[in-house]
């Protein structure tokens, strides 16, 4: 499809009107970003910048809190962020 197709369809049938300035269209396999986390067709995953500020900040107190973000968008990573946590705990315990 070309962009004057998706255009005339968003206008005439769904009522909606792509604003000429943000309006860029790309493929899907690219993924979408969207409040922290790209989106795919068949997935989603944290951006890298959310993926790094989890590792650096994740501590005693908010483990769950991390691990359960982690579970739903990177399941790829959950464990290296496992092993980021064992790194934690060691640097706090010993």
């Amino acid at each position: 499809m070309n962009r004057g197709k998706i255009t005339k369809f968003l206008e005439e049938r769904l009522e909606l009107e792509i604003n000429s300035r943000n309006g860029i269209m790309i493929k899907s396999k690219w993924g979408l970003k969207f409040l922290g986390v790209v989106i795919f067709p068949k997935g989603r995953r944290l951006n890298k910048r959310n993926w790094n500020r989890s590792k650096e900040r994740v501590q005693m107190k908010n483990i769950s809190s991390y691990s359960g973000l982690v579970k739903q968008h990177s399941k790829k990573r959950i464990k290296e962020f496992s092993w980021t946590i064992l790194e934690k705990l060691n640097q706090e315990l010993g």
